[in-house]
């Protein structure tokens, strides 16, 4: 029964990893930049730039900015991959002690870790860095 309710819990925790919004805004769409001004939703990058305001942003911090977002899909993907990996090796343990014992133990690790990024990713908003 724990074996079914972990592996109950790998997957509910992976569908959460996966259920982040997705904007639907095409290309050239009006949007209003945060300071209340209208813009335009950019042509390449509309997913990940957000509302066009007429370029007065700072390049370096819309670099950042860019950074921050792919490295929070890319941790995104791997705790899923991570947690779907670790509630398969909980799964085929087969009674061991062992290997249960290592399975708890990085799926442990795993939590962690998008604990650590979900505390940098609250310090990187309220500096200012990422949107």
């Amino acid at each position: 029964m724990k074996r079914f309710l972990f592996s109950i819990l790998a997957v509910i925790m992976g569908g959460l990893m996966l259920a982040t919004p997705v904007s639907a805004a095409k290309a050239g769409d009006p949007c209003t930049c945060s300071d209340g001004r209208s813009g335009t939703v950019p042509v390449d990058t509309s997913i990940l730039t957000g509302c066009d305001c007429g370029g007065d942003g700072d390049p370096v911090m819309e670099l950042l900015n860019l950074i921050v977002d792919i490295l929070t899909i890319g941790i995104g993907i791997l705790g899923v991959i991570g947690i779907t990996v670790v509630g398969i090796q909980y799964l085929t343990a087969g009674g061991s002690e062992e290997k249960t014992r290592k399975a708890k133990r990085r799926m442990f690790e795993i939590v962690i870790g998008l604990v650590a990024y979900v505390l940098i990713y609250a310090a990187l908003k309220w500096l200012g860095v990422a949107n």
